[in-house]
């Protein structure tokens, strides 16, 4: 068996135990508590209806805007999945808790307040990153003024989670995504230069001897750190280790996509230098990003177990 074989086998059986842990240790007895839950909570979430109705209405435009970008927008493309893990968070941490007690806290009026102050702000500034930036400040408003402290901790890692779903305004992410094609084009030659393959970079170009790459925005390898890094804060929350070791897993997430997306420039550049273009950005550039991005999260996987993380049962 090769040396690496065990450990590699430990980092899936850490993503096995994750994916258990955030899906419940038993159907049964996940169904069990749930329905339990249900009846002892019906108060509460009528109450949470009609609020959900509530702000359903006043961010209705917000809604919109973020759906389309979840559409449209290759870089938030995993949108539709951030709302549904944050809900079933919540619902397991709620549902694990039992009776649920009105304890209503004053200041949560403020957040709220606060909230729909940016909501305000961001439509007349036509700033809808900021409205719905406003949406996670009222929502806790409401719970910290409503049920109090203990359910908003319950709720806090639900709520901070829906922050990866919401696309930072457009001028800002295009500068970022732009200083991360310059990384991808600057080190994706560099390497392929010191492998001895003749290239030539004029500035996302990528010039061979008998053909061209063009490193467009949408391959600058933002979309997968925003993925990746939206799925490590995930993974970090399931550990059980020091704070200051799930920040640095956090930031090594970053690196890794970076990494990755370098790699997966590098490959395709040698494919199309020894082939041609078309072969390069046809079934092996959809291939190589998933793939790479997957291989990224098995190293985050990996540095885990290196520094001493473990699941939290």
């Amino acid at each position: 068996m090769h040396p690496g074989t065990p450990l590699v086998f430990a980092a899936l059986h850490r993503f096995a135990a994750a994916y258990v842990y955030v899906y419940g240790l038993s159907i049964s007895t996940s169904t069990s508590i749930s329905k339990r839950w249900l009846i002892m909570n019906y108060k509460l979430l009528l109450l949470l209806l009609a609020i959900g109705i509530g702000i359903g209405i006043l961010y209705l435009n917000v809604m919109t805007w973020l759906v389309n970008n979840w559409l449209n927008n290759p870089f938030y493309s995993h949108g539709f999945l951030i709302p549904a893990i944050a809900a079933l968070i919540a619902w397991k941490n709620l549902s694990s808790s039992g009776v649920i007690e009105k304890q209503p806290y004053k200041p949560g009026f403020g957040i709220l307040s606060l909230g729909l102050a940016l909501l305000v702000l961001g439509y007349f500034k036509d700033i809808p990153s900021l409205s719905a930036l406003s949406f996670l400040f009222t929502i806790s408003g409401l719970i910290l003024y409503l049920y109090g402290r203990a359910v908003m901790r319950s709720l806090i890692f639900s709520v901070a989670f829906l922050i990866f779903a919401i696309p930072p305004p457009g001028v800002l992410l295009d500068k970022i995504a732009l200083q991360m094609q310059t990384i991808a084009v600057t080190y994706s030659t560099l390497i392929i230069t010191q492998l001895g393959v003749p290239v030539e970079r004029i500035g996302a170009e990528i010039h061979l001897r008998n053909s061209t790459l063009i490193v467009g925005l949408p391959c600058s390898g933002m979309n997968s750190v925003i993925a990746l890094l939206a799925l490590s804060v995930l993974f970090v929350y399931l550990l059980r280790c020091k704070w200051y070791k799930k920040v640095t897993l956090v930031f090594a997430a970053i690196f890794f996509a970076i990494f990755a997306n370098i790699l997966r420039i590098v490959f395709l550049i040698l494919i199309a230098n020894s082939y041609d273009e078309a072969t390069a950005t046809g079934f092996f550039h959809t291939l190589f990003s998933p793939l790479l991005f997957i291989i990224a999260f098995l190293f985050l996987i990996l540095f885990s177990i290196v520094i001493g993380c473990r699941i939290r049962g």
